[in-house]
């Protein structure tokens, strides 16, 4: 395992818990695939993104890692500036956690911060075929967001993508974010309304997100919207936007 995971596990028995797990890696196992094969030109677009002319493919040992390694340069960090609407300087300066950020840490899109990256599954990830082993500038927490391992207010600011809705407890999610969130500290989530499934079990509208997090000052819904950039939505689903800053 990379010298720059936190190895901090967070146990637990619950039957409903590991088959979402299991559900989760199985999707990110044939992720991988999809990614081999857009990476060939054998599956274009993938998402909407085009599949890598040569100067674009990143150089790694082997090609499951360079198409993963690509895959991340040319969409999640394009996907993350779109999605949260927000320049690549956004947090320039400061100490930001990204929630739930699964098997790329997406969030170096932005520059000049000193990022960690919050995820439950790294090892499985690891496994799996994801190189989280090139990315010298994160520091990945192995933990669960119900209990995050760091102290009290250490971020001066928390982003969480299409994450909050896979956890266990929504409820100690959001505590956990604003025990660890500076005081008027920034908060900004992309967040995906929809009924529950096995890998997204929490169910989330504007009503009940405002409940939740209604404690972060000046708190706003910025936009809505049935597309991304990566996908539209069916209908009764939709995207959401939330931010104090």
């Amino acid at each position: 395992m990379p010298s720059n995971i936190a190895c901090r596990d967070m146990a637990t028995d619950s039957e409903t818990v590991a088959r979402k797990r299991a559900a989760e890696l199985q999707f990110w196992r044939k992720e991988i695939e999809r990614y081999e094969k857009w990476f060939r030109g054998e599956l274009s677009p993938l998402y909407r993104t085009p599949s890598p002319q040569r100067h674009e493919k990143v150089r790694a040992p082997n090609e499951r890692h360079a198409s993963v390694l690509t895959w991340h340069k040319l969409h999640q960090e394009a996907k993350y500036l779109v999605d949260l609407d927000l320049d690549a300087d956004a947090f320039e300066g400061m100490t930001l956690l990204e929630v739930g950020c699964g098997p790329m840490p997406s969030a170096t899109c932005f520059k000049g911060c000193r990022l960690y990256c919050l995820e439950p599954l790294l090892p499985e990830y690891l496994q799996a075929g994801f190189p989280l082993h090139y990315y010298g500038d994160v520091t990945f927490i192995h933990g669960a967001a119900e209990a995050i391992p760091m102290d009290d207010h250490v971020f001066d600011a928390v982003i969480a993508v299409n994450a909050i809705d896979h956890v266990d407890d929504i409820g100690a999610t959001a505590d956990e974010i604003r025990r660890v969130l500076k005081p008027g500290g920034r908060l900004r989530m992309h967040m995906h309304y929809h009924r529950p499934s096995i890998c997204e079990p929490i169910e989330l509208n504007d009503e009940r997100f405002v409940a939740l997090f209604g404690w972060c000052g000046e708190l706003r819904k910025v936009r809505s919207s049935r597309s991304n950039f990566s996908a539209d939505l069916p209908e009764h689903q939709n995207f959401a936007l939330w931010s104090n800053f």
